[in-house]
């Protein structure tokens, strides 16, 4: 039997959109020649930056058309949409045969862009600029393809930066898709798409790698110079390392013997990292420096991955289905995209993520999803303390500070926070 003879491929219409006197509100939409009027208005309004909109009542989930998509009867007209204008000018074209693996629904042309669509910054609530392939890869999403199933090589117009397992991944699928096309844009434009998997960190990648490796094993440096090669013997409190070896080090470094304006203590902050790096362990009443701690001490790339290793390990305990709590991921992000430049911002970066969030899940848009891992997410949130995952964030990041300068923000830490967002 011939299966090809049982496919029949759709024909399409392109849908003209455009408003007097505002050329960057002109868009092509090509739907379903058969497609109900409010996907064309959906699309429409998802191209602008606005979120779909959403009937008020489960009544009225399939609402009269607002555009005849009946060529032969209407190919001109003028129709109102919701939070664009009162009177856009319509234009119907076609039909066009469509192929196979094409977007059911999607943008073919687009007017000039706005310039405030270049603004950095502030992904979490100002409107996403518009970026072809990013939105063809979100109403495919949304809308389908023409065919039975997704093609997987779809999921490569975003880079593989956001491939399960990573965090931004799970980030993205959390958002609404208003949120998650000004998120992409953000993330492409500060490079943190496409920044190399810690894997595969070469010095060119790494700020001539040696330096920012110097720079963040630099505290571990000094402690372990601290322990010596025969070690220390335990603490009798708590079975580590004793408060006075520490605060040894933290005194070669420059650093505050406490915590203060509220950064973390710099001596707990050291052990943490020598703890999950597993630079140190103990040993017949002794804590000693292993193999890993020496391969640290020396630094090269090796040591730089087990850092990030270490960063990006904050959570796991808790088991969250994308390896970190969301405020860990929006604390790295913050630190690795340049977003604060002190700790103190972290928590209201923090918080107008976790808004963004909590918009889309409020607005409900029709048709849409939310991935079973984000609600996975937010029950894990909740029962495992998420808010003081981020509080860790700060403290081992703090561990990587330059001696004289404990809990400032450095061009090292930012490398160490992307490569750990992968």
């Amino acid at each position: 039997m011939n299966l090809s003879e049982h496919v029949h491929v759709t024909w399409a219409l392109h849908v003209g959109l455009s408003v007097a006197d505002r050329p960057e509100l002109t868009r092509v939409i090509r739907v379903p020649r058969d497609a109900p009027s409010y996907w064309v208005v959906e699309a429409y309004r998802l191209s602008l930056g606005l979120e779909p909109d959403v009937p008020e009542s489960e009544e009225e989930s399939d609402p009269p058309p607002l555009i005849d998509l009946l060529p032969w009867r209407c190919r001109t007209q003028q129709v109102s949409i919701p939070g664009v204008a009162e009177s856009v000018d319509v234009t119907i074209t076609g039909p066009f045969e469509t192929r196979m693996g094409d977007p059911r629904v999607t943008v073919v042309d687009a007017g000039p862009a706005d310039e405030d669509e270049r603004v950095p910054g502030g992904w979490q609530t100002r409107r996403p600029p518009f970026r072809a392939e990013h939105l063809e890869f979100e109403l495919a999403q949304r809308f389908g393809l023409v065919q039975p199933r997704l093609d997987p090589s779809m999921g490569g117009a975003v880079g593989d930066a956001l491939r399960d397992p990573s965090p931004l991944a799970s980030l993205c699928e959390s958002l609404s898709p208003v949120r998650r096309l000004a998120l992409l844009a953000h993330l492409e434009d500060t490079g943190l798409i496409d920044a190399a998997p810690p894997d595969s960190v070469t010095g060119d990648s790494v700020m001539a790698g040696s330096t920012t490796v110097e720079t963040v094993t630099e505290g571990v440096r000094a402690l372990m110079a601290q322990i010596g090669a025969d070690g220390v013997e335990q603490d009798t409190a708590d079975g580590w390392l004793p408060r006075t070896v520490a605060a040894r080090a933290v005194e070669a470094l420059g650093w505050p013997d406490a915590a203060t304006s509220g950064r973390p203590d710099p001596a707990e902050s050291l052990v943490l990292l020598a703890r999950r790096t597993k630079a140190v362990r103990r040993f017949r009443g002794r804590v000693v420096v292993t193999h890993r701690g020496q391969a640290l001490a020396k630094g090269g790339l090796g040591a730089f991955a087990r850092i990030v290793e270490a960063v990006r390990a904050i959570g796991r305990e808790a088991m969250f289905p994308s390896g970190q709590p969301r405020t860990v991921t929006l604390a790295l992000l913050a630190v690795a995209d340049g977003s604060v430049a002190t700790f103190d911002e972290l928590p209201e970066f923090i918080e107008r993520g976790e808004a963004a969030v909590a918009e889309g899940r409020r607005g409900g848009a029709r048709g849409f999803e939310w991935s079973l891992r984000s609600r996975q997410e937010d029950g894990a949130d909740r029962r495992f303390g998420h808010r003081d995952a981020a509080g860790r964030v700060i403290e081992i990041l703090c561990a990587l500070s330059s001696p004289g300068a404990f809990g400032s923000i450095t061009p090292a830490m930012r490398v160490v926070a992307r490569a750990a967002l992968r």
